[in-house]
């Protein structure tokens, strides 16, 4: 009998070169040392980390997270967001023996990993570029697909958020709507879990292993529900299970804080 490949999404974890900085309150080091205790105990086939992985952009903090991660044996792939400094994230995760494909097989889905931010902006887009490689990448097998990307392609009801998700949406369904194998699409950002449906298409948005934005708020609003990951169990037949994990933590939220 089969077993469903277990896949976890970490996402946003803003991490520092000094583990004791805290961003807003949280200790960041800490929660994502106490996030990836319970990943490990969900044994994950596939670890996939989907940007926002360093805050203040330093080769040491990129370090860090290939340190904290060192214990886990399954493959790592990893996609960076618009707080990540794109070449000591190269340089450092891939010395660190994390995967730099950002396509691969395994458990009879494709994963295909998309590079959404954009230099200098809060916001992403996908270039032609990488448009094209979503196209070919699509062409070359008919494996149910997962796609991730820092970005959320839809508005979350929060302005503040939505002025930040990716621009051009609808070149991506272009193309997706004439591969019927694509089954899900990840996206980080927004700091909360929500799911939306398209076309038969599941697309997730999921917590950081930090801090987490309010929903429906109009403006920058810390909430207090706790750090957490996304488990996903794959069926080589393109269904899928999906849950969220949260991990009780405790620190001071600076409510106050109007922005990062």
């Amino acid at each position: 009998m089969y077993q469903p490949l277990r896949v976890v999404q970490i996402t946003d974890t803003h991490l520092f070169a000094d583990p004791h900085q805290v961003l807003l309150g949280c200790p960041t080091w800490v929660t994502l040392v106490k996030v990836l205790e319970h990943v490990q105990f969900f044994q994950p086939d596939v670890l996939l980390l989907t940007g926002d992985l360093s805050q203040d952009e330093t080769p040491a903090s990129y370090q860090n997270l290939v340190d904290l991660l060192r214990p886990l044996t399954c493959p790592i792939y990893w996609i960076g967001g618009n707080h990540d400094h794109m070449a000591p994230l190269t340089q450092q995760l891939t010395a660190g023996g994390l995967r730099p494909e950002k396509t691969f097989v395994q458990g009879g889905w494709r994963f295909i990993l998309l590079h959404s931010p954009v230099p200098g902006a809060v916001g992403g887009t996908l270039t032609a570029g990488e448009l094209a490689y979503l196209e070919e990448a699509l062409h070359q097998s008919s494996e149910p697909t997962l796609i991730a990307l820092h970005h959320p392609l839809f508005p979350v009801g929060s302005p503040w958020l939505d002025d930040s998700r990716l621009t051009n949406p609808e070149q991506f369904w272009h193309i997706c709507d004439a591969h019927p194998q694509v089954k899900l699409v990840l996206c980080g950002h927004v700091h909360q879990e929500r799911r939306w449906q398209r076309r038969g298409v599941t697309y997730l948005s999921s917590p950081s292993t930090c801090i987490q934005f309010a929903p429906q708020a109009q403006a920058f609003t810390l909430d207090t529900a706790f750090p957490g990951f996304r488990w996903l169990e794959l069926d080589p037949q393109g269904t899928f299970r999906t849950g969220v994990t949260r991990v009780p933590c405790q620190w001071v939220v600076d409510a106050r804080a109007t922005g990062y």
